[in-house]
């Protein structure tokens, strides 16, 4: 941030030689290049040279475990591998596991390496777009699912996807040509990437930054006068107790939006009142290029609940039962989509990619259910609805009365396996700094907010709650630590 600036038509020329310089080195229409990088301009010139040279860009976490990053690569048979100079030499050493990948690139060279950069392969080559016969449904992305399951798939993206999710993100997030985005997320996530492509359709600034830091944010706030921003939850809490904060920090503030996990009504009301900007949450999927919909600002303080709100402008959202009909508003049921953002499908699984789409609609694994007023809330996941005793338990509607609790700042509430209710509903949560935790209290907390099966057997504290890079809980990892917690009561 604030140390090297790119116009448009720079990055466009840097984009062009690049892609020159792959299709001169093999890597053009339908090859499938890794990128394991971190956020910077670099990642974003690879990713319009990859669409220029039609080559399908597969965006990967660089921490993930290298058994992990080695089944990616190996299930996309990628041909080339960019990333970091200082991840090289780890994930060079992974990338002889993959017999398709034949050349490891460096995205910067800053230091002594003998691997070649971008740069070197732009080198010499003419500014000049290679206007390629590209075809709109022609796959432009492979990403794989984000980890909230052990099993990730790779959702194949096609070049009328990403185009959408830009479009749905620039119209629903109020952006214009004046609009200077941040970039702090992970670029290699579907979010973050698709709100930047989005920024720079608008004709915007994206302000790229290697990850979130309280300090740095604020810093380039001052300097860039960032009007626009996509944070966590726990970003907007982090930043609104930084001891640096000025009065003025945020006057330039037009536009907040907030994602993958709820926000606390507290935390919602204190940044909305301190930030001064119109606050939006939005929810997607990496198979329905996001955002799919959009919780707008004028109902942030007069709707209660998990709402997601409507469909954004070229997504069609719908609620559809187990047997494959739709269902009249305000009943439960799976919530399924269709429009340009929906992919084409998953790679190399043609079986899962049938059920996905069976009735005709993309299949979220989600259950929701539209109000009076069309908007959507979210239920649950259907792999995370919880079976006690014969009743259903939605360990949303659970976790968002623990969060109401003072004492609580996360919570992920699941199912562990008990002799006599079948399941067991059980909260992990991490306790508020300065708060004294007692369980028995939180309990009586809860009697007098959910129903009896809803109230949580026990609750067990932690440090930090396992999740995915981007913020989502990974309950599977809770499931499995948890999953002995009865066993003595059998």
């Amino acid at each position: 941030m604030g140390q090297r600036k790119l116009t448009y038509g720079e990055l466009n020329d840097q984009a062009n030689r690049l892609a020159q310089g792959m299709l001169r080195h093999g890597l053009g229409q339908g090859v499938r290049v890794a990128v394991l990088a971190r956020n910077s301009i670099e990642f974003m010139v690879l990713y319009f040279a990859c669409a220029k040279a039609g080559a399908v860009m597969c965006p990967a976490n660089p921490a993930l475990p290298d058994k992990d990053i080695a089944f990616i690569l190996n299930h996309a048979e990628v041909a080339a591998l960019f990333v970091d100079e200082d991840r090289a030499d780890r994930l060079a050493s992974v990338a002889l596991q993959v017999p398709t990948i034949r050349q490891v690139y460096v995205l910067e060279r800053r230091g002594p390496t003998g691997l070649p950069s971008l740069d070197d392969l732009s080198c010499g080559m003419e500014a000049r777009d290679p206007e390629l016969p590209t075809g709109d449904r022609d796959i432009a992305m492979v990403m794989y699912t984000s980890g909230t399951t052990s099993a990730p798939k790779g959702a194949m993206l096609s070049h009328t996807n990403v185009v959408a999710g830009a479009v749905n993100n620039a119209f629903a997030g109020e952006m214009h040509d004046n609009t200077i985005a941040t970039a702090i997320l992970p670029l290699f996530h579907c979010g973050q990437l698709s709100i930047t492509s989005g920024t720079l359709m608008r004709g915007g600034t994206a302000v790229i930054m290697d990850g979130f830091d309280a300090k740095a944010l604020l810093q380039a706030m001052r300097q860039e006068q960032i009007t626009w921003m996509f944070a966590l939850p726990a970003m907007y809490r982090s930043l609104l107790a930084e001891p640096g904060l000025q009065d003025d920090d945020f006057s330039s503030l037009e536009f907040c939006l907030y994602a993958m996990t709820p926000m606390d009504s507290h935390t919602l009301r204190h940044a909305i009142e301190r930030m001064g900007a119109r606050f939006a949450l939005t929810s997607g999927q990496t198979e329905v290029y996001p955002p799919t919909v959009v919780f707008t600002p004028e109902y942030q303080l007069s709707k209660a609940g998990a709402y997601w709100g409507r469909a954004t402008p070229l997504t069609e959202v719908a609620i559809m039962d187990d047997v494959g009909h739709l269902v009249e508003d305000g009943q439960v049921g799976e919530i399924v989509y269709r429009g340009p953002m929906v992919m084409e499908g998953y790679l190399k699984d043609p079986e899962a990619t049938l059920q996905a789409f069976s009735g005709g609609w993309f299949h979220s694994g989600d259950l929701g259910r539209f109000d009076q007023d069309d908007l959507l809330l979210f239920v649950d996941r259907k792999k995370d609805i919880i079976k006690s005793g014969g009743e259903n338990v939605s360990s949303v509607k659970v976790e968002r009365c623990l969060l109401a609790h003072p004492t609580i700042s996360a919570a992920a509430v699941v199912g562990v396996p008990h002799p006599r209710w079948g399941e067991a509903v059980v909260a992990a949560v991490v306790v508020a700094p300065g708060a004294q935790f007692d369980e028995q209290m939180v309990k009586d907390f809860c009697k007098g907010q959910l129903a009896p099966h809803e109230v949580p057997k026990r609750l067990v504290t932690y440090l930090e709650m396992p999740t995915t890079s981007t913020g989502k809980m990974q309950k599977f990892a809770l499931r499995k630590d948890l999953f002995d917690l009865f066993a003595s009561e059998g």
